[in-house]
């Protein structure tokens, strides 16, 4: 349980939105004064270190009790105490640490500000004692969790940045983070994200969802997180069940979205780091008990992030509890694919890796691959998303905008390219696989062919696929997500995999 969170409230009584003053309660916080209303006869406190005895030659001791009494009163029926030791001997403790009258603390209950959070955390844990175990636990869950930025800036997944997200929905509470990740090249590297979590205080470890989205596109403004702004945010309908349940969803941008650089698009390591340092982020502040067991879920793009974090994660983030992996049409078969986007709709796809293999690896350049006249065009990848994209690159003739015949001949490219494809290493943790069979972005074919590759490489965990008749790349996520609902809930709570289903595939027929 969360007693830093229970100190924070009681050290300025800030879960109430009632003062409190000599005639009972009104609109408030407490203990608290802003510098430029406090009475010329008290002494502010500066950090630690508490102020003289405030002289009150006015006040009679009748007043004194008084005020002690209305507070001791207030405190014990805001918050639900069942007895008032607690309240009485936080009362006292303030009034014994700070100097001031318990007349002047009545008067204080209705001001801002955080003169006295030392004193009442420093109270705070003299008194805990009085409380009972289930009144802990009540005031943690009516608690709301906490963000902050962190102390070491170093730390991967320290906050650097936080701003709150304004949901319509008051059961959630969610930020908009940037936090610290390392590149893909190994430097120390800023990232941006979400994190969600339930509008309570764990009192014991929470599930993790960390989401990696889909190709939205390269620049910053494609950044998922940037649809949590402005207000009455409303949640994605498909993970509300999860926060209903008491789960806490993170997603990370990636690297390059929202922060310096190119995003590099289809880069697994790259993309494998932002799916974990996110879960370290939300781990940073226990009161939104992100330390259970962790689930990666990603489709298109997020499914090749999501293979490779199953993939990675004794490398990268071995501490993290990786229970399970959901993989929706993830791309592999780089040279199949190639075959399949090229002169489509979908061209755009592969400008955007090119782009981002040359940035990413000193030893590729653009310019062995691309026909001079099209390289300027490059720099359009920064000025718009995925539909931009398509727009500027899809109606160029594959032959004309590549300057080699076959990409995966050239040494240098071949070997990045399949270094990153999502066949070359065996998973560490179970992992499903999802497909619609009518995909029309990453064919159906590549990853049954890629189960039968993974299947084959010494040392794999438990692999499975579910492919679902007539449903398309769009349409295949709201037609598995029950399954994949049902999925990870066996995970979280220790049910063996399904050994039957071990390197086999289950179609679903197509029930609409």
């Amino acid at each position: 349980m969360n007693l830093r969170k229970l100190i924070f409230i009681f050290s300025i009584f800030a879960l109430t939105a009632t003062s409190c003053s000599s005639d009972g309660p009104s609109e408030s916080n407490a203990y608290t004064r802003a510098a430029d209303e406090t009475p010329a006869t008290t002494e502010v406190p500066v950090a630690t270190e508490a102020p003289a005895e405030t002289v009150a030659p006015d006040e009679d001791e009748s007043a004194e009790q008084g005020a002690r009494s209305a507070i001791i009163t207030f405190l014990k029926s805001e918050f639900g105490l069942e007895t008032e030791e607690f309240a009485t001997c936080m009362v006292d403790e303030m009034h014994s640490l700070t100097g001031l009258s318990y007349v002047v603390l009545l008067e204080d209950l209705g001001e801002e500000g955080d003169e006295y959070d030392d004193f009442g955390e420093e109270a705070t844990s003299t008194c805990m004692d009085f409380l009972s175990p289930e009144e802990i636990e009540m005031l943690a869950s009516a608690a709301g969790p906490s963000l902050e930025i962190s102390s070491d800036p170093d730390a991967l997944g320290a906050i650097l940045a936080v701003e709150e997200i304004d949901f319509a929905d008051d059961t959630i509470v969610g930020w908009l983070v940037t936090y610290r990740s390392r590149s893909v090249s190994g430097d120390p590297i800023q990232v941006t994200g979400t994190i969600v979590a339930p509008n309570s205080v764990a009192t014991e470890p929470r599930p993790v969802l960390s989401v990696a989205h889909g190709t939205t596109g390269m620049a910053d403004m494609c950044a998922p997180s940037l649809g949590y702004t402005g207000e009455d945010v409303e949640l994605n309908a498909l993970v509300q069940p999860l926060l209903d349940d008491g789960w806490v969803v993170v997603a990370s941008d990636f690297e390059g979205m929202g922060g310096p650089g190119l995003h590099p698009y289809i880069v697994g390591a790259s993309e494998a780091q932002g799916v974990f340092d996110i879960v370290r982020a939300a781990q940073t502040d226990s009161s939104l008990g992100a330390e259970g067991p962790l689930i990666v879920w990603g489709h298109s793009q997020g499914g090749h992030a999501a293979m490779h974090a199953s993939q990675l994660w004794q490398d990268i983030a071995p501490e993290l509890d990786l229970v399970g992996v959901a993989a929706g049409a993830p791309p592999s078969q780089f040279p199949l694919l190639k075959d399949f986007l090229m002169n489509g709709p979908f061209q755009g796809y592969l400008v955007m890796v090119a782009a981002a293999f040359a940035q990413a690896y000193d030893e590729l350049s653009l310019e062995t691959v691309v026909e001079p006249e099209y390289l300027p065009l490059v720099e359009e990848l920064e000025l718009g998303c995925t539909g931009h994209i398509f727009e500027i690159f899809n109606p160029i003739p594959f032959e004309d905008l590549t300057s080699v015949d076959d990409i995966f001949s050239d040494p240098a490219w071949n070997a990045r390219l399949i270094e990153n494809d999502t066949n070359q290493v065996p998973n560490q943790t179970p992992v499903v696989i999802l497909h619609g069979d009518q995909d029309e972005q990453i064919p159906a074919i590549s990853s049954q062919i890629l189960l039968d590759q993974i299947c084959a490489l010494e040392g794999h965990d438990h692999i499975e696929r579910i492919l679902y008749e007539g449903h398309t790349h769009g349409s295949a996520v709201q037609a598995y997500w029950s399954d994949f609902l049902s999925w990870i809930n066996d995970r979280i709570v220790g049910d063996p995999v399904e050994q039957e289903k071990g390197c086999s595939t289950v179609t679903i027929p197509n029930s609409e």
